[in-house]
């Protein structure tokens, strides 16, 4: 199996056969994860590799359907998975909710994993509006919207991402 590591997985010193993308490498700063990293990457158990645009789009197609929010790295290290057919490692339940969406297999790097897939919503805090992206104010009555999660099935949902599905 190919593990495809984010920042939270290399910080908690998972090391098995891993495979991350440039980007996680700039993120990781404290000097001991640093030094584990380089070293990993010496010996040949860490490889750096880039994903593809195919799977960068698959990804963010899932991401704004979910309306996670997750970095260009964290989509990156979902779409590198994607590419190698990998288990992503990482502590992010954003991550991990949208690898559940595209029937990626991930495990949790430090952290309890998630126990259910959900979808964002922003629903204005007076009329109950609900909105497909985030908004300070509702233009309609002029209260604040707020982000809430709703519970979601994963295949009625979420189609219409991965490679020959149809949304």
């Amino acid at each position: 199996m190919k593990y495809i590591l984010d920042a939270s997985a290399i910080i908690s010193g998972f090391v098995d056969n891993g495979y991350t993308v440039p980007e996680v490498i700039q993120e990781v700063k404290d000097y001991s994860s640093e030094f584990t990293m380089e070293s990993l990457i010496a010996s040949g158990k860490l490889h750096v590799e880039e994903p593809s645009e195919k799977a960068v789009g698959e990804v963010e197609c899932a991401v704004g359907k979910t309306n996670d929010t997750l970095s260009d790295t964290d989509v990156r290290v979902v779409a590198l998975a994607l590419d190698l057919d990998g288990c992503v490692v990482s502590g992010d339940y954003g991550i991990q909710n949208v690898c559940e969406v595209l029937d990626i297999p991930y495990e949790s790097a430090g952290v309890k994993g998630i126990e259910e897939i959900f979808q964002w919503e922003f629903v204005c805090v007076g009329c109950e509006r609900k909105y497909g992206h985030a908004l300070k104010e509702c233009p309609f009555c002029g209260n604040r919207v707020v982000r809430r999660r709703r519970r979601i099935q994963k295949k009625a949902n979420m189609t219409g991402c991965r490679k020959g599905e149809k949304s």
